[in-house]
């Protein structure tokens, strides 16, 4: 057991260190500010009006279900196209092979 909590504070130590390196560039530190500050505008608009953040979330769950849909839409067809091969390539290998025979015996 004293192994897995040294590993979890190896990996916790690890991530801090990386993240605090990261800050040492000031581009990465500006786009963390910028996007604490978006965080910061979107909580406080959902803390005053929590409604707008139910609609957001039915219209992303819609969203994902229309995806879903058009997935799955996509999936049948292709299964039926494969189908569709499945049953039409052995026709054509056999019209193949009896136009070979038909032509063939003519030429020698």
């Amino acid at each position: 057991m004293g192994k897995d909590n040294k590993l979890v504070a190896g990996m916790l130590i690890g991530a801090l260190v990386g993240a605090a390196a990261s800050l040492m560039d000031k581009q990465t530190r500006d786009d963390v500010l910028e996007c604490g500050k978006n965080i910061n505008i979107k909580l406080n608009k959902y803390v005053k009006d929590p409604t707008a953040f139910t609609n957001e979330v039915k219209v992303k769950i819609d969203d994902m279900k229309h995806t879903v849909k058009e997935v799955s839409e996509d999936i049948t067809f292709i299964t039926e196209k494969v189908n569709e091969l499945k049953t039409t390539t052995p026709q054509v290998v056999n019209m193949l092979h009896e136009t070979k025979d038909r032509f063939l015996p003519k030429r020698q």
